[in-house]
Formats: structure tokens, C-alpha cells, sequence
């Protein structure tokens, strides 16, 4: 997969968790406040195996770094990642 859709997946799933939250402190959704929480820890779990499994370099396939949302080269390898 390609680390520029990889990282908008992760970016995505990441604003619905935000989402999510801030949706289960509202009162009109106080009665499924749990559930909502269990949903959003759920998602952040499978943000983060997502990023492990996807979001590695096309050459060497190594992990990019998370933090990088901008990253246009690997810092492994040198390679460009704008493909």
C-alpha cells in the first residue's frame, strides 16, 4: 500500500475516534456512553495495527515513522515515498 494513502487511512480513523469521543460526553448520548468508548478504543487499536502492518517503506519495507505525517523519504533508506 502506498504510504500516502496509509497515512489518511490512519489519519481518518483517527478523526473518528476524536469524533466519537467528543460525540459520547454529549447528554443525548449519555446512555451508550460505554459502548461509544469501547467503539473508539477499538478503532484506536486498529489504527495502530494498521499503521504497523501498512505503513512501511515500498523498498525495503521497513516501519516508517508515525509521527512524520509529511515524510516524503524514508529515513531508513533514502527512498522517495511520493510514489
Amino acid at each position: 500500500m502506498n504510504p500516502k494513502k496509509c497515512r489518511k487511512m490512519l489519519n481518518a480513523i483517527a478523526l473518528l475516534v476524536i469524533i466519537i469521543v467528543f460525540l459520547s460526553n454529549i447528554p443525548l448520548f449519555n446512555l451508550i456512553h460505554k459502548e461509544m468508548i469501547y467503539v473508539s478504543t477499538f478503532l484506536i487499536i486498529i489504527d495502530i495495527i494498521w499503521g504497523f502492518i501498512f505503513l512501511r517503506c515500498p523498498k525495503r519495507k521497513k516501519i516508517l515513522n508515525f509521527k512524520w505525517s509529511s515524510q516524503s523519504i524514508c529515513y531508513n533508506c533514502g527512498a522517495r515515498l511520493d510514489d
